[in-house]
């Protein structure tokens, strides 16, 4: 019996894929008053710091208590559509499958925060807009989790092979009569969701809370135009889509983005994509204004 009641507390602290369904059974409902614990503690530290009502933020991180449950519920079924339990050689490791649905299980709390950061800044409409920048990425990129699994990590490098020869040549298979070719296969850090989702976020904060924020100005001021403020939105919306297709970006530019020189590259992008959303925001107000 001992021994039992030991088994069951470890299994709290086990990774999904380490234990059967029966056990996991058991972690989730150990997890539910445990989860409900951490998010309290959480949410007190936190609205401490912001000096706010701390029930809010605990709500708040209460709110990703019931998708963490399921995910860990459903283990088995997910990991037969998604392939979301590490390999045997990094068990450590998270598939980044698994990465884009923990962002999914966290977007309520990511929401409700947004608000109330807008709430207690005295702008609820930038909070509002906030929210939509940061979920919006998160949904986009579960709906396309295939483009941001590990399967994204394999990047593969057409070469040739002479007749003649055991090592392939890079050389153009125009180029040679009688050459076979054959595809080699390296590993690179692909389309890593954590930081395609900081990028999209950080596109789209500024951009479409900027935009909520003006709808509210302009039924109250007049000013700026609404077409400004739509237009700041859609905008932002449509700069994030870009960084959710990384896969179809890829066929049109000229270096591979799954290397670490093609996230550098969308990296910079940000930035400049930033500038020009700006500008263009800029531009249309003083046309519209």
């Amino acid at each position: 019996m001992k021994y039992k009641y030991k088994r069951m507390l470890k299994t709290l602290f086990m990774m999904p894929y380490d234990i059967i369904e029966s056990e996991r059974k058991t972690q989730v409902l150990l997890f539910i008053p445990v989860g409900l614990v951490m998010c309290l503690i959480t949410g007190c530290i936190i609205g401490f710091l912001a000096g706010d009502n701390f029930i809010l933020f605990s709500l708040a991180f209460c709110l990703m208590i019931p998708g963490v449950v399921l995910v860990f519920y459903f283990w088995d079924r997910l990991d037969k559509k998604y392939r979301i339990t590490p390999g045997r050689s990094a068990p450590l490791a998270l598939v980044y499958q698994v990465i884009v649905i923990w962002l999914l299980c966290a977007s309520p709390t990511f929401f409700f925060l947004m608000l109330i950061i807008g709430s207690t800044s005295g702008n609820i409409f930038f909070g509002l807009g906030g929210a939509v920048a940061v979920v919006y990425p998160i949904v986009g990129m579960f709906l396309r989790i295939k483009t941001f699994s590990d399967d994204s990590r394999i990047i593969g490098k057409k070469k040739v092979v002479l007749p003649d020869r055991k090592r392939p040549l890079r050389v153009p298979k125009a180029a040679l009569p009688n050459i076979s070719e054959v595809i080699e296969t390296v590993e690179g850090p692909g389309f890593i969701p954590i930081s395609y989702w900081i990028m999209a976020e950080a596109l789209g904060v500024y951009t479409i809370g900027w935009g909520f924020s003006n709808i509210n100005l302009y039924f109250s001021t007049g000013s700026p135009s609404l077409e400004a403020a739509v237009f700041a939105i859609v905008l932002g919306l449509l700069l994030q889509t870009l960084y959710l297709f990384p896969d179809k970006i890829n066929k049109v530019v000229p270096i591979e983005l799954k290397t670490k020189n093609g996230f550098l590259f969308m990296f910079v992008m940000a930035f400049v994509l930033f500038g020009i959303s700006q500008f263009l925001i800029g531009f249309v107000v003083a046309l519209t204004s």
